[in-house]
């Protein structure tokens, strides 16, 4: 409206006078610019305002909306219809605009999206923990992530166009060759198995290896994706926890010694497999209860240890008592039981653990020296009544006199025998500390810590006080030992028993001290010194080995469970309760508890695989959800197999979980990006920099251009432009590895020839030393735009050849009407037509002119 007027105001200030010429074509500027830049509706209203304002102001007769004349109807009219024409092409115009600039938003942003989706994937597959590759079907590879590099000890150009195979210990080469050929031919579609490799250096590492295929559209295999994992010290940790564990039982076995578990909590007991040597029960059985184990025992050993027993559950009071078991046929067997406990958090006593040690040996010795003291003094006894009784007989009391000595000596040896052959230093003390006898085990160490330390042999010997040496001697518990041995010979207490560690030259050995009374009306006490040396060093063994198999777990960030079926009993370590998002030892301990984290949609599927592999006697690999407390979700990977009885019937279930939400993460991130570039509502294509051949197109890029996606692949990137226009982009190929960045308008053909015009996004991928590796390229088909471009030419040609005609013709009108006023004014007659503002301008008439 307000350029209408502006218009109007013009018009009627020209300086120059145009008669009745409304001079109409001054009225399409504003018509025009208020359709460009406002559309349809706004061109209309320009067209109104502009019929109403000429038809009122410009047309005669003036101030009345009537038209005297048809020259003024016709230029009115065509006045109305260019601005209708004018509203509608813009309108056109405008829309195809925005629809175009909300193409190009959109595309922008998707190809930020897939720029941001590029570098996510490299980055992440850069950066995995793990090594990933990806192989050509032949088994070559094609791209390797940094782990991958670490682990096998190549850089990417040395691994680059070599095989699988070549790295892969020959014995195994076999073994991969079927899987991937089973996998090829569609058996398998993925596969896991722990091998082994050859590194750079000739090394043999351990690997865990997962492949899995991908597939083209039509089925075919594309490549693989493979994931190893280093696993070489959790297998060198699995080895040596084997050894040291075997070494404990040899160890246990040697020394007689087995050890125990009682958990009052829940009344599950654990042995070690010498308990079971040792109470003769049959090992493929569990454990016995504490009232079984109590029925092994003769009564009198049966009450004391029931009430050593009791004294630990209830005050926690540690024990150690000598036992008789129930003797099978004439043999007895005695062992040594020695228990304590550990308190929970609350100091509520809740485990009793302790050892079993077999001393038979040991009891048969004492009992036999028992025995032969006993004999010696029968022996003596009847000798003094037959002396008082056969007085009379001088020769033959003397006889018999020389006899009981005889036998006195005899026993005297074989008491000495006897102690010589038992294993333990024995020494007999007096009442008042003096060693009155010594076995050869106990002089022979003596011996043995004189030559290490430069001292006498008779220190320890017959005849020096061994309470004295005790107290003098230096190192750690020497008091203790004194205290308990002096006590034990005053009366004060019926057993001392203590444990100590000597260091004899550069050898370190551990003894078990056990000082009895020795039940004479003179006093005195026998004291023993049991070497435990091994039992120790298998002891610190067992500990050393557990240590390591915990810093492989935590290091590893891997959890071991074992699930004992018959009674549903499930055991975490740490790492796995962490996993499940409990503290450490919250876990309960059952099957129910695990099944309940475990999440809904997974829980059944999880148990239908595991239970048929287990029936199949085959292991298992199954990943799985499960739900924390808090609500969220983790992926952990579960490996294992089972333990089976003499009839084939599964009894435990156990293995190990691995974290993989981080993997998992990734790869549903993957997945929505790869289904965002099939997606795309424009053609999207990669390139390879070195070879120009595409390596990926989306299916809209292939439906443009005639093909299908397989056609593409795989074939040069020339293939889509004319022949006439290939050394073009070629050169700006060049330009573009520059600039690594452009956006220009091509042609591309078609499969059946035809061409049509695009707008190319090109971005170039480069790796860290400023190689090109890929082109990625968003392609638009700018048809339609190319078409509206050359309507709207082919419209402002025509209305320029409109104005250029409507101008001749007033300027004819001008003309005339000059040569009227130049006869009125001849006539002296007043001007019809002002036109003084073209005084002085004669206006030559036009070849068509009105004569």
């Amino acid at each position: 409206m307000v350029l209408s007027l502006v218009a109007l105001v013009i018009r009627l200030y020209l300086p120059a006078s145009f008669g009745e010429r409304p001079l109409l074509l001054l009225f399409l500027f504003p018509v025009i610019v208020s359709a460009m830049l406002g559309g349809l509706g706004p061109g209309l209203w320009a067209t109104a305002m502009v019929a109403f304002v000429t038809n009122y102001q410009l047309i005669p007769p003036y101030r009345s909306v009537a038209i005297a004349s048809i020259y003024d109807v016709l230029q009115w009219t065509m006045l109305i219809a260019n601005g209708i024409l004018v509203s509608l092409f813009s309108e056109f115009l405008l829309r195809a605009r925005q629809r175009e600039n909300a193409h190009w938003q959109q595309l922008l942003q998707t190809r930020d999206k897939l720029r941001f989706s590029e570098t996510l994937f490299q980055a992440t597959f850069e950066n995995a923990a793990m090594g990933l590759s990806i192989l050509a079907p032949d088994g070559s590879w094609l791209k390797v992530n940094r782990k991958f590099c670490d682990i096998v000890g190549y850089s990417r150009e040395e691994l680059i166009g070599r095989r699988f195979a070549d790295i892969t210990c020959p014995d195994e080469q076999s073994t991969d060759a079927d899987f991937m050929q089973r996998m090829l031919a569609g058996e398998l579609n993925h596969f896991s198995r722990e091998k082994r490799f050859i590194r750079k250096d000739g090394s043999i590492d351990w690997i865990s290896l997962n492949v899995s295929i991908v597939r083209k559209t039509d089925g075919s295999p594309d490549y693989f994706i493979s994931a190893i994992e280093d696993i070489e010290q959790r297998k060198q940790a699995a080895l040596a926890l084997n050894a040291s564990e075997t070494a404990l039982k040899v160890a246990q076995r040697l020394a007689g010694l087995g050890s125990w578990t009682w958990d009052l909590r829940t009344g599950k007991h654990n042995w070690s497999e010498q308990i079971y040597y040792l109470y003769g029960r049959d090992p493929n059985l569990p454990p016995a209860d504490y009232d079984e184990v109590i029925r092994y025992f003769k009564p009198e050993s049966r009450q004391r240890l029931h009430a050593a027993v009791a004294l630990a559950c209830s005050e926690g009071v540690p024990y150690e008592c000598e036992l008789e078991l129930q003797g099978h046929g004439e043999r007895c067997r005695w062992v040594v039981a020695r228990g304590e406990s550990l308190r929970d958090e609350h100091g509520n006593i809740v485990v009793l653990h302790g050892t079993v040690q077999d001393i038979t040996q040991r009891k048969q010795a004492e009992l036999a020296l028992l025995d032969a003291q006993r004999a010696v003094l029968e022996t003596q006894r009847e000798a003094g009544l037959a002396a008082l009784n056969l007085m009379e007989d001088a020769i033959s009391a003397r006889q018999d006199v020389e006899v009981a000595n005889a036998s006195l000596r005899e026993s005297e040896e074989f008491k000495r025998a006897i102690l010589d052959s038992v294993s333990a230093n024995i020494a007999v003390l007096d009442r008042y500390g003096v060693i009155v006898a010594v076995n050869r085990p106990w002089q022979q160490v003596a011996d043995d810590n004189a030559d290490a330390c430069g001292q006498s042999p008779e220190l320890c010997g017959v005849g020096t006080n061994y309470l004295q040496v005790c107290l003098q001697a230096s190192g750690q518990g020497t008091l203790e030992i004194f205290t308990g041995l002096s006590a034990v010979l005053e009366g004060r207490l019926p057993r001392f028993t203590y444990e100590y560690a000597c260091r004899s030259g550069q050898q370190q050995r551990w003894f078990a001290m056990v000082v009895t009374p020795l039940g004479v009306a003179g006093g005195g006490a026998v004291v023993s010194h049991t070497n435990i040396t091994e039992r120790k060093l298998a002891e610190t063994a067992l500990v050393e080995s557990e240590q390591r198999l915990r810093l492989a777990q935590t290091t590893a960030n891997i959890g071991i469970w074992d699930w004992h079926i018959a009674s549903g009993k499930v055991q975490w370590t740490s790492e796995l309760e962490a996993m499940f998002g409990y503290a450490p030892g919250a876990f309960p301990g059952d099957y129910p508890t695990f099944s309940q984290r475990v999440h809904p949609e997974d829980l059944a599927e999880l148990e239908q695989q595991r239970d048929s592999a287990v029936a199949a006697h085959l292991p298992f690999d199954l990943d799985y959800r499960v739900q924390l407390e808090s609500g969220d979700i983790r992926w952990l990977n579960s490996k294992g197999g089972a333990h089976y009885d003499e009839m084939g019937k599964p009894t435990r279930v156990f293995g190990i979980c691995i974290d993989i939400t981080e993997r998992k993460n990734t790869e549903s991130e993957l997945k929505l990006w790869a289904q965002a570039f099939e997606n795309a509502e424009f053609g999207l294509a990669i390139a390879d920099a070195q070879t120009n051949l595409f390596l990926a197109v989306n299916p809209v890029f292939a439906a443009e251009r005639g093909y299908t996606t397989e056609e593409l692949i795989g074939k040069p990137v020339m293939m889509v432009y004319p022949p006439d226009l290939i050394d073009q982009i070629k050169q700006r190929i060049e330009v573009l590895d520059t600039t690594c960045h452009g956006v220009f308008e091509a042609e591309h053909q078609r499969k059946d020839g035809s061409r049509f015009p695009v707008m190319l996004d090109v971005t170039i991928i480069k790796s860290s030393d400023g190689k090109s590796l890929r082109r990625v390229a968003y392609a638009l088909d700018i048809s339609d735009r190319k078409a509206a471009e050359a309507a709207l030419r082919a419209q402002t040609d025509a209305l320029q050849r409109f104005n250029r005609a409507m101008v001749g013709r007033e300027m004819d009108m001008i003309a005339l009407k000059q040569r009227i006023n130049e006869l009125s004014r001849q006539l002296g007659q007043e001007q019809p037509y002002p036109l003084a503002f073209l005084d002085g301008t004669e206006i030559a008439p036009q070849p068509d002119a009105l004569p």
